[in-house]
């Protein structure tokens, strides 16, 4: 029996975050800075000689349905059961699922989780769609079949693989690979700490349902942050592109004070002192990572003043999360 595999990577968003959601970046555009990390999520999918779906995970139970027309999202499986539905398969087949990083922790889990079953199903049925397609069936899964609020940098982040610059306007999407050397992706890996602050307090969604209605009032202060973020994006682009690394550290902490005044729900004492404290070690500047509110963080550092910044972070309570960068994107793959 052949096995089709797929993997689709996690991202860190640098600069940018929140102007791929609309409405600014259906009225204004927006655009992002982010690159994909050697964090993945997994896909098996087996064709069995049985009409049943069954789908099991390494910290679900197993769970087993007659056909795709037998889906009901009610909490169990609902990714899957979202790209099932879509999908319509004649043929019984098994699901296995694996995350390296848990849910609701602002690197884009969940997107990555639809990219790569999408991934699977591509191959396993030779559909022929490509990484962009790939990408937009799995923001529109996500966002009109699961009804979860967010942005779009997410799903094509995970699809494209590597550090890119990434443009939302008019519903279309633009993925350039920014220019950098070996040189730069090697120091900037070296002086970027990555933590797990603790889970969110509040969901990404209800944060990201704050700051739209905040920019549906017309909120001023609201506007001006999304518009200084976006700035804030294609600053970073050059910066990168030009091997201004200590301009690129100023620009998540100029980038990090905006992101602040989205919404209420950004930030908290704990996040506040971490960041505070990682200054004081070496950090130039940092963000969480995603929406807000908990999860991953990420610092850029003074040279070799990261091992400061991690061990004081750690001393604080945060985890210490070990990663390189990845620029593949999306892959799949068969097993006999």
């Amino acid at each position: 029996m052949t096995v089709i595999r797929s993997r689709a990577p996690v991202r860190i968003s640098f600069a940018g975050g929140g102007t791929d959601v609309a409405p600014y970046s259906e009225e204004k555009g927006g655009c992002v800075v982010s690159t994909t990390i050697n964090k993945y999520s997994y896909t098996s999918l087996s064709l069995t000689g049985s009409d049943k779906i069954k789908m099991n995970s390494h910290d679900s139970e197993e769970l087993i349905l007659k056909s795709f027309e037998d889906c009901i999202i009610d909490g169990q499986y609902d990714l899957a059961k979202c790209v099932l539905m879509e999908m319509q398969p004649t043929k019984g087949l098994e699901l296995f699922f694996r995350n390296d990083v848990v849910p609701r922790s602002g690197l884009g889990s969940s997107a990555a989780a639809f990219v790569s079953l999408l991934g699977a199903f591509n191959e396993a049925f030779d559909l022929g769609k490509k990484k962009h397609e790939l990408a937009q069936m799995a923001f529109d899964l996500e966002r009109n079949r699961l009804k979860v609020k967010g942005g779009k940098q997410d799903q094509f982040a995970s699809s494209y693989g590597g550090f890119n610059f990434i443009e939302f306007k008019n519903n279309e999407v633009k993925v350039s690979p920014l220019n950098m050397s070996r040189n730069t992706l090697n120091e900037l890996e070296k002086s970027i700490v990555l933590v797990f602050t603790k889970p969110r307090e509040t969901q990404g969604h209800d944060i990201i349902s704050d700051q739209t209605k905040s920019l549906e009032q017309g909120n001023k202060d609201t506007i001006n942050a999304f518009d200084a973020a976006k700035q804030n994006a294609l600053e970073m682009k050059s910066a990168l592109e030009k091997t201004d690394l200590e301009k690129f550290g100023m620009l998540l902490d100029s980038g990090w004070e905006e992101k602040k005044k989205y919404s209420k729900f950004i930030t908290n004492q704990f996040i506040d002192k971490l960041y505070s404290e990682a200054k004081n070690a070496g950090a130039i500047g940092g963000k969480l990572s995603g929406a807000g509110g908990g999860g991953h963080m990420v610092f850029y550092c003074y040279p070799d003043k990261e091992i400061q910044v991690k061990e004081k972070l750690e001393s604080l309570g945060a985890k210490i999360i070990p990663f390189s960068f990845e620029s593949q994107g999306l892959e799949s793959w068969s097993v006999k």
